[in-house]
């Protein structure tokens, strides 16, 4: 098994005579760059991609992700950098973990209380037929037991009859009470899908108190498309599920959808109107080339909620801009009209920025890590954007008029802004690089300078 670390030269223009955000921190990475790439390499196409982020109590940081073996398998990755950004080569195999469960695919991991992994995702079969999956470990990278399944991996099939068996877990929460809550999508076709949440115990067995067996799945509009993407708990139990619904093949496409659940996890019938949901579109794109889908929600302390996401805007799929929401927490879809304009903020970049994760500092700052695309002939790169608590841009506390880009790579290859946290006020983004020649995926991380973490922008 071979480990490489990649750095590449930073060029850096002189700071501003005051303080600003997001500059690359020279204390972090290799040879004070500022950042770090991370090559795994287990053969077969060498592709390591990222999933997420994640900041130990002690600093320590967690690349979660999948990597490529030969003959097409895949298992998940656990990698650990030190606090400053070096891989700590006394963890697992030069650095990484690679647990022994194969055929999967990270898609997003959590810490939970007591600081253990949890890496949700899907695990493969036999043709199209995947299964929820929830994994857990310790941060010695050992698998952690629930005790009601004799292993650390829990799966939870939905398997419509007649369907195409393609289940995903998109997200995972943990409750108060120890239960798991993921969400994601579960196939019903090749072209239809159905919005899907599922509930464990704390020992990792269905919970009989949701759904039917643990399960409960969708279509809030009866359409073609609908799948959740992210889930958040609201204090009094019911949930918030954002993804998309719609028809792709449809003048109007999908649209952003926002879902609230019951603590069952059935669509609520006291939301819209007995609905239990509500769509958001843009519409920005012509007829035909309107995709809108949203991928992360929080809910803020004074119940009201930020969504982001992406939607299209021409005939090409990927030319994309990514949007935030604030919403009321009333029990009716409603935008806080004090927020962007009328509620919502359109970030473009060129001819594509498409969003990663969502991040919301103490001071109400809000941080999209993502992906942009300057032109259609340029290369993308990691672009951070930072906004204010209503929805302006940071221009005068943040990187350059608001907004940080990263080149990990060299000119023409591939970087993508995939996740993001905050470590003792600094701010980390990872993701993963493409490099050509022959194609290999690497996972990269970087820190950004984040003084300014006061309300009144004072250090």
């Amino acid at each position: 098994m071979r480990r490489s670390l990649l750095a590449f030269a930073l060029l850096v223009a002189a700071g501003p005579a005051l303080a600003v955000d997001g500059l690359l921190d020279s204390t972090f990475g290799i040879f004070s760059t500022g950042r770090n790439v991370v090559a795994i390499d287990e053969g077969g196409t060498n592709s390591d991609t990222l999933a997420s982020t994640l900041v130990a109590a002690d600093g320590s940081i967690f690349l979660i992700g999948t990597t490529a073996g030969n003959a097409g398998s895949s298992r998940f990755s656990i990698t650990r950098l030190t606090s400053d950004g070096i891989v700590d080569l006394d963890f697992g195999d030069g650095g990484s973990v690679l647990p022994a469960v194969t055929n999967v695919r990270a898609t997003r991991a959590k810490l939970d209380p007591t600081g253990n992994i949890l890496i949700a995702g899907s695990r493969g079969f036999s043709g199209t037929d995947r299964d929820f999956i929830l994994c857990r470990y310790n941060q010695q990278g050992q698998p952690v037991t629930f005790s009601g399944l004799g292993t650390n991996c829990a799966t939870i099939a939905f398997d419509f009859p007649g369907g195409n068996l393609t289940d995903v877990a998109n997200d995972v929460i943990v409750e108060p009470n120890g239960k798991f809550v993921l969400a994601g999508v579960s196939g019903v076709s090749a072209v239809r899908d159905r919005a899907a949440v599922a509930r464990l115990m704390p020992d990792g067995t269905p919970d009989p108190n949701f759904g039917t067996d643990g399960k409960s799945a969708s279509e809030p509009n009866g359409l073609h498309i609908n799948r959740y993407n992210a889930i958040a708990r609201r204090p009094d139990g019911k949930y918030i599920a954002v993804g998309e619904s719609g028809d792709k093949d449809g003048a109007n496409g999908t649209g952003a959808l926002f879902a609230r659940l019951t603590t069952v996890g059935s669509l609520d019938p006291s939301f819209q109107n007995g609905n239990g949901h509500v769509l958001y579109t843009l519409n920005l794109g012509d007829e035909f080339n309107r995709d809108e889908s949203a991928s992360a929600i929080t809910i803020l302390a004074d119940g009201k909620m930020l969504m982001a996401g992406k939607a299209q805007i021409s005939s090409n799929s990927e030319q994309l801009i990514s949007f935030v929401f604030k919403l009321s927490p009333l029990d009716f879809a409603a935008v806080d009209p004090a927020f962007g304009t009328s509620g919502l903020v359109k970030i473009g970049a060129g001819y594509s920025y498409t969003p990663g994760e969502m991040l919301v500092q103490s001071d109400g700052k809000i941080i999209l890590v993502g992906t942009s695309r300057p032109s259609a002939a340029q290369a993308r790169d990691v672009h951070i954007v930072r906004l204010l608590a209503d929805g302006s841009l940071d221009n005068a506390g943040f990187g350059n008029v608001g907004r940080a880009i990263i080149d990990f790579v060299l000119p023409g290859e591939l970087d993508f802004g995939i996740s993001g946290a905050l470590q003792n006020g600094r701010i980390i983004v990872a993701g993963h690089s493409l490099q050509a020649a022959p194609q290999n995926y690497n996972l990269t991380v970087a820190r950004l300078s984040n003084d300014l973490i006061f309300a009144n922008g004072l250090d």
